[in-house]
């Protein structure tokens, strides 16, 4: 049995040697990334069984990102090569204070975002795991993508399988007011929601604290466990991941840890695979600690892929930093 199964899009991200800009650029370093596969990915290199759903181009590009996913643990068998798409591809530069990093995104009809409700088998599938998760980007790609998320959602609540959704929006593919709509009708089915306060003002309108905003997804939407987290930055190179889960009608705190930037993108699904990692077995408050060491890790590894392992996070977790040379 599967521990998770994610849906969504995996993408190439391109990007030239730091510090150079986009405009300037004559070679790019090639990369996987997409929140809904980072997720799948850092729980398999952590040991956990994963799959992924998406769609692929059938190329070389498409061949590329099932062959490194399988490279990572993740099991792709259910990922669909169809002829004739394409790719998304973000670019990305890294930028030193006070000079802003870009990313430009070049996925509208993409593979993934052609999607649809009747191309995977959902309870067939979702019967053989633990987890469901996808997250609030994969049903902005298309009006067929959020018909597949809401196919995938209503399977994992017939199944009774934990829906994990993480409630990530990009403001490049839909507006707040659509988003809006479709989160509120996936809300009511998730059991492990990741959000923080700016989504939720600029989404659902609602103001306060952390711990409000928590309250107040548990009271609309009955969400069993509900996770707020918060980076606080100083500059563009040093800062501190917090997080705090309603669970159980009890807040909890992680333990902040603090970090250096060398590639700050992915770090927040880091975060959401370390929880999830030790979600079912353990205390929420260890699952907390668990996923902010993982996300403070990711934020010091370039690539979205985190490359860490467990004996790594629990070294961390027990005060040994990487300040001694290890020979």
């Amino acid at each position: 049995m599967f521990y998770l199964v994610s849906l969504g899009e995996v993408m190439l991200r391109l990007s030239p040697p730091k510090y150079e800009r986009l405009r300037q650029a004559s070679s790019f370093a090639v990369r996987l990334c997409g929140a809904q596969f980072n997720v799948a990915a850092n729980l398999a290199l952590l040991g956990k069984q994963t799959a992924f759903l998406s769609q692929l181009p059938a190329n070389e590009l498409g061949l590329l990102a099932r062959s490194t996913g399988m490279s990572y643990g993740i099991d792709m068998a259910h990922v669909r090569l169809v002829p004739g798409t394409r790719m998304g591809v973000v670019y990305v530069d890294f930028a030193a204070d006070p000079r802003a990093s870009t990313h430009l995104y070049d996925r509208q009809g993409s593979a993934a975002s052609t999607m649809t409700a009747a191309d995977f088998p959902w309870l067939d599938i979702l019967k053989e795991t633990q987890l469901a998760y996808t997250d609030g980007i994969f049903p902005g790609l298309s009006k067929k993508c959020r018909e597949a998320t809401l196919a995938f959602v209503r399977a994992a609540q017939q199944l009774g399988r934990p829906l994990c959704f993480d409630m990530n929006y990009r403001e490049t593919i839909w507006t707040p007011a659509e988003a809006s709509e479709v989160y509120k009708q996936i809300l009511p089915a998730v059991d492990v929601l990741v959000t923080n306060r700016t989504v939720s003002e600029r989404i659902l309108g609602w103001q306060g604290s952390n711990e409000d905003t928590a309250r107040r997804y548990r009271g609309e939407f009955g969400c069993q466990t509900v996770c707020l987290t918060t980076r606080q930055m100083s500059g563009g190179s040093h800062g501190v991941w917090e997080s705090l889960a309603l669970h159980k009608d009890q807040i909890v705190y992680g333990r902040p840890f603090e970090f250096e930037v060398v590639d700050r993108f992915g770090t927040g699904d880091a975060f959401f695979a370390g929880f999830l990692y030790a979600y079912l077995d353990h205390e929420v408050g260890f699952a907390l600690d668990f996923g902010n060491a993982l996300c403070s890790l990711a934020h010091t590894i370039e690539g979205d892929v985190v490359h860490a392992s467990v004996d790594e996070i629990m070294a961390l977790l027990q005060g040994n930093s990487g300040e001694r040379l290890k020979r």
